[in-house]
């Protein structure tokens, strides 16, 4: 084997390594920000998957088939809680925005899913399909998943936190 296929060979184990869902990440200041929102859907997907099911059962036995539909659509909400940061991280990391407006525009993404959460209530509320009360709850309860599957990626990152280099003077007044 030469060199450049050894070299290719040791690339693409360590990326097939980074791609498990709960493994070691990668070294610090090797992981992107893809890697940590792809992790981040991977945890929560794992999440979501347990919540369907103990939802589906748990509004069964309560009150049967309408329990079902309750936790159907409160794992759509949650699915959608899933799906959005990750599309909305994409989309704000290529706009190379300063960190305040990141931030602005991420905190805005949130508050746009609690109003989607909102309006999901509102149009449940009188139907007699479901059970509005358990719907409520299990879309609390996955939305609080979501929620701790992306503070649980967030605090165990190794994305490197680093300052622009900033452009020294020189005596004369001049940029170097």
């Amino acid at each position: 084997m030469s060199e450049s296929e050894d070299r290719n060979e040791a690339v693409a184990k360590d990326k097939a390594k980074a791609r498990k869902p709960f493994g070691k990440g990668k070294r610090l200041g090797e992981e992107t920000v893809g890697d940590l929102m792809g992790r981040a859907i991977h945890e929560s997907l794992f999440f979501i998957g347990v919540f369907a099911v103990v939802a589906i059962v748990v509004g069964y036995m309560f009150v049967g088939w309408p329990g079902i539909w309750s936790a159907v659509i409160a794992t759509l909400t949650t699915v959608m809680f899933c799906l959005s940061n990750p599309l909305l991280v994409a989309v704000l990391s290529r706009l190379h925005l300063r960190p305040a407006a990141y931030l602005t525009w991420f905190l805005l993404g949130w508050l746009i899913k609690v109003g989607i959460c909102f309006v999901v209530l509102l149009a449940i509320q009188r139907q007699t399909w479901l059970d509005a009360k358990l719907c409520a709850i299990f879309i609390a309860v996955g939305a609080g998943i979501i929620l701790l599957a992306e503070m649980h990626t967030a605090a165990t990152s190794r994305v490197p936190y680093v300052d622009p280099p900033t452009r020294r003077k020189d005596d004369s007044g001049f940029d170097d």
